[in-house]
This record gives C-alpha cells, structure tokens and sequence, in this order.
C-alpha cells in the first residue's frame, strides 16, 4: 500500500467518478484505475461499485477510507510539525462555519487575527454541518464550527458560546407592540423560516412544534437558507422570523425595536468547535480560538437559558 493511493481513493470516494478524480489529481485515468485495482488486490475487496452512477463506496471500502482518513491525517501532522514547533505562528486553517453563524461569527475576529497573526492564512468555507463533520473526518477541514448537540463519532466538540432565539417582528404585525412574544402567540401562517434540515431551523420546528403544512395560507412562500434573507422580508412583506443572538448585533439602531424576546422559557443554541480525534494544526487552532474567546461578548460564553435546543442532526 502506498499513502499516493490512499489519496487516489479518498479523491474518488470525494468526486464519485474516476475521470473527475484523476482530472483534480493529475493524472491519467487508467494510471489511477491501475493503482486502485492494484490496492483492491492486495486488501482482498472491492473499494467501489462501478456498475452505478455516480458510482458508490462498498459497505468495506467505508471502513477502509474511514482508517486510511486517519492516517493521511497523521501524514498532515507530521508536514506540520515543523511549522508547528516553530515561535512564529504561521501556516494555513481551513475551517468550515455553518451559514447561520458564519456571517455573524467571523467579523468579530478577522481584524484582530489578521493584525496580531499577519502568517497566519484562515479560509473559512460556508458549509452545513453535515458536510463540515464529513470533510473533517476526512482531513479536508482542520476545524468547524457548528451547532450541537451532535449526534456522530469520530470527531471531538468544545463549547465555544451560547446563544439566545430572539423573534424579528415587523411593524405592521399585531404582535410588534409587545417588548417579549409567547412562542404560542405567533400566527405560524405568517412565520418565515429556513429550509428545512438546517440544524437552526430544527431547533426552531422544535421550539413551535411547526409541521409541513403552515404555509398553506401564505400567497407567497418563501424558504432560504439566510438568516438575513428572511429578516429583509420580514422587513418589507410583514411576518416574524427567528434570529440568533449574534444575528442582533448587526442589526441597525432604527431596527432594534423589531427585535423581541421570548417570553417564558428561554431557549438558547450551543456553539461548538469541532475538531479531528487526531488534529494535525492543533497549535493554529488553539491560536484561532484563543482570538475568537476574546472577541465574543462575555454574556454569551456561560449559559443563560432554560434550555439548550437539540440540533436534531445525526451523522455517521
């Protein structure tokens, strides 16, 4: 076995096509069908089914990637390592940030880590959570940030901060006058949300026991996957959304009497990093987070609420 298949396979198993794989790794097709076929000879079982397109993993070639993960994983600890035990805080994070935190999230650090770790390169991808726990496990991302709880293996979560649920009300709703709204007061009719399977957006569903059918009576539905999107349409159609905590802080002062609290229990949303079992960058990470802890307002690093929501979301 060679660490170069180990990456042929995880590229296949990435782009569900030999072509698309040896095209991104350069090289020829049948060179790497070759190198493939001599792995699946000398392993004893077939990686792929090649009879279905996009051709899919076989239930053991899912439990040989998973391990050769780890260990192209430990390959990338040991390319750090020399930049790792150097003084200077340099090299390359790549995280993923759910979409719901991310535009909120990242303002509040950029500035500082840029000016106090100007070597320090941070791309940050705009990812749901499934394919953030995915790419990790895989060794693609060094980090996420993500909502939790999670219910997935292989993977290790830190409590970053918590959030509270406000309601974002439009002045030409009933319910505007109110300083703090019941979740049972809401019209759900009038209620704009997420695509469903967004974690923010399962934890709301939980909070109004929202079923498929409460748009029925809406001439105009509308589903995104932005928070912001749906504020603005609050903002000019009328209605209700929910926002986060971090969503309030960029809302401008004429605004600000738009935003409500719930009234009785409080929900709040756990914001967590996640990380490999074996991290490769972990002094770069431990850097990000350190500039991230001292940019987050104190109130949201101890937990304030009643209750935190359950993601809902659970991965392999």
């Amino acid at each position: 076995m060679t660490i170069n298949q180990f990456k042929y396979i995880r590229a296949i198993s990435k782009y569900r096509s030999f072509s698309k794989a040896s095209e991104m790794l350069g090289i020829t097709q049948p060179a790497l069908t070759l190198q493939v076929k001599k792995l699946e000879q000398e392993v004893g079982f077939m990686l792929f089914n090649r009879t279905q397109k996009p051709l899919s993993v076989t239930k053991e070639g899912e439990i040989f990637l998973q391990k050769t993960a780890q260990i192209l994983n430990q390959i990338d600890q040991l390319q750090d390592l020399s930049a790792t035990l150097e003084l200077d805080i340099k090299g390359t994070l790549t995280l993923g940030i759910i979409p719901t935190i991310a535009p909120y999230l990242v303002p509040l650090f950029m500035d500082d880590l840029q000016i106090n770790y100007p070597q320090l390169t941070v791309h940050i991808k705009e990812l749901v959570t499934e394919d953030i726990i995915d790419l990790i496990k895989n060794g693609e991302l060094d980090a996420g940030i993500v909502a939790t709880p999670i219910q997935t293996k292989g993977v290790n979560f830190k409590t970053l901060l918590y959030e509270k649920f406000y309601l974002f009300v439009s002045e030409k709703n009933k319910l505007y006058s109110k300083p703090a709204i019941k979740v049972d007061e809401i019209a759900l009719t009038e209620l704009w949300y997420l695509n469903e399977g967004n974690c923010f957006q399962n934890q709301v569903n939980a909070l109004c026991k929202i079923s498929d059918k409460i748009t029925e009576k809406q001439n105009l539905k509308y589903q995104s996957n932005s928070i912001e999107s749906l504020r603005y349409i609050v903002e000019h159609r009328g209605g209700i959304t929910f926002i986060p905590e971090l969503a309030t802080l960029t809302i401008p002062p004429d605004q600000e009497d738009m935003i409500k609290s719930i009234n009785g229990l409080q929900p709040v949303r756990e914001i967590s990093l996640v990380t490999a079992r074996f991290v490769a960058k972990q002094k770069l990470i431990d850097v990000f987070v350190e500039v991230l802890m001292k940019n987050i307002p104190l109130n949201m690093k101890k937990i304030k609420g009643d209750m935190i929501l359950d993601t809902e979301i659970v991965t392999d």
